[in-house]
Formats: structure tokens, C-alpha cells, sequence
């Protein structure tokens, strides 16, 4: 069944974290109508799934995914090598230089992840499909 335009409004404010009572002001609809709606499990289902969205946006936006992480660490670390290389090992820093690349080192080590290659093949007696995983 297709939501009205004030259930999908309902949705993306109770989502955002309103209260019933807020909601209920805003789009001028009784909070036990609203609280009625909410007992529907599809529309459960929607507000976690709209929530998800938003968590997605903000993880996104504030660059706090792994993939973000790895990126942006990889990159200081590649600054840090590239300087390091550059320096004279009896100059006082760089013991800091070298702290800092063993930090991110093992930051860029916590954020690995084993990455599997899924694929089929046939076994040649039995003809019977099988997926196999290869590690990488």
C-alpha cells in the first residue's frame, strides 16, 4: 500500500529523531493518528531504513567511513615517508617524523579488511556448480 504525502512526511521527521508531539504540530495531524501509523510495521521498517540514509549522509559528509579513513591516512602517510626520506636521521624530529609514520602505520593496519574473490566453477566429474572464494 502506497504512503500519503503525510505519512511519508511522518516518516522522514520521526527518522530525523521529532517527537510525536512535534510532529503533530508541525503537520497538524492528531498524535494518536501519528502514533497509530508508527504501530504499522512497514512503516517501522521506513524509519529505520530512512534513518540508515541519514546515518549514511552524515558518514559520508563527515568523511568517517573506513574507505575515507584509509584514504586520507594513506595520504599522510605517504607525506610523512616522502619526508622522512628526506631528513637526516641525526635531526632532532625525527623521532616525532618516525613516531608519526608508526601511528598511521597501524591505523592503515586497524582498517584491513580480507578481501575475497567469490566466482563459480563446474567440477569436471560431477558437473555440480560450486562457488569457491579466493583470498587476496
Amino acid at each position: 500500500m502506497s504512503k500519503t504525502l503525510d505519512e511519508q512526511q511522518f516518516i522522514e521527521l520521526r527518522a530525523k529523531g521529532y517527537s510525536f508531539q512535534k510532529i503533530a504540530d508541525e503537520l497538524n495531524i492528531s498524535k494518536p493518528t501519528l502514533i497509530e501509523w508508527s504501530k504499522d510495521p512497514d512503516t517501522g521498517k521506513d524509519i529505520q531504513n530512512q534513518r540508515t540514509l541519514l546515518l549514511d549522509d552524515l558518514q559520508e559528509r563527515y568523511a568517517i567511513t573506513r574507505r575515507h579513513r584509509i584514504a586520507l591516512f594513506g595520504e599522510f602517510l605517504d607525506k610523512a615517508k616522502q619526508e622522512l626520506n628526506q631528513r637526516d636521521m641525526a635531526d632532532l624530529p625525527t623521532d616525532r617524523l618516525i613516531t608519526m609514520v608508526i601511528k598511521l602505520s597501524d591505523t592503515l593496519k586497524a582498517d584491513e579488511t580480507e578481501l575475497e574473490l567469490k566466482g563459480d566453477f563446474e567440477l569436471p566429474v560431477y558437473s555440480i556448480g560450486e562457488q569457491t572464494t579466493w583470498k587476496i
